[in-house]
This record gives C-alpha cells, structure tokens and sequence, in this order.
C-alpha cells in the first residue's frame, strides 16, 4: 500500500530540522577553518604547528560527522560508537607523536645533513685517520 502522508513526501521539510541552510554554514565553517589551518602553519610558533593543526583538524572530523553523517540526530549508541572510536584515534597518534618526539635526534628529518666532504683534500680517498688501502693504486701511480 502506498503511503500519502505528508512527511514521506519529496516536498517535506527534512524531519530532523535544518536543512541545505545548515549544511552550507558548516561547509563554510569548514572553509574557514581550512584557511586557519594555513594561517597558523605561515605564524612563527615554533613546535606548536602540528598540534594546532590536529585541533583545527579534531575540529572539522567533529563537524563532518555531526552534521554531513547526521550523527547530532542519531541515537545513543551511534553516538557512543563515535566517542570511543574517536578517543582510541587520539590515544594512538599521541603514542606515535610521543615516539617520534623522542627519537634520536639525527633521525628526525628537521636536522639538516651532514656536511659533504672534498675528495680532494684526502688524497687517499679514505675518512681522515683511516690507512689507506695496500696494494691498490690511487691516483694516476697506477696508470704509467
């Protein structure tokens, strides 16, 4: 059987309230956040950018899934789903952050390299202080 009530209808207001209006205000919010993500990244805050772009980033997923996933009308264990999920993310990546902070300091890639050093100040060819190999030639000795 057909259904001709009013609120199955194509014309019908949605039936969580809202609408196109709200979902364009969170995609501009969205936007803007997009832009403070760029904005503080061009600050000089020292070390703080990546968690200031975490939070900007927490911000916008919260955003996402309340309003394009519709979970601010969903039920509770959706909503429970969500939390739990969201804090084993946020356990995880602090874990990964704080190995990566405590790393030997040369394997983290904002130090530059070492230094290149001219062969032709070691005419051996080897490290200073190392001998240089027996029996092999170097230079042109070997080719007269």
């Amino acid at each position: 059987m057909a259904s001709t009530s009013a609120s199955h209808a194509p014309d019908a207001p949605h039936p969580h309230g809202g609408g196109a209006g709200r979902l364009i205000l969170v995609w501009l919010a969205l936007l803007a956040l997009t832009a403070t993500t760029f904005g503080v990244s061009q600050l000089p805050i020292g070390h703080l950018h990546l968690p200031a772009a975490i939070f900007i980033a927490c911000l916008k997923v919260v955003l996402v899934v309340l309003f394009f996933m519709h979970l601010w009308h969903a039920e509770g264990s959706n909503r429970i789903v969500f939390v739990v999920s969201f804090f084993f993310v946020i356990v995880l990546l602090f874990f990964v952050l704080a190995d990566i902070a405590t790393r030997f300091p040369l394997s983290n890639s904002r130090i530059p390299p070492m230094p290149q050093v001219d062969q032709k100040l070691v005419p051996s060819g080897m490290p200073p202080g190392m001998p240089a190999p027996t029996g092999s030639h170097t230079g042109e000795e070997g080719h007269r």
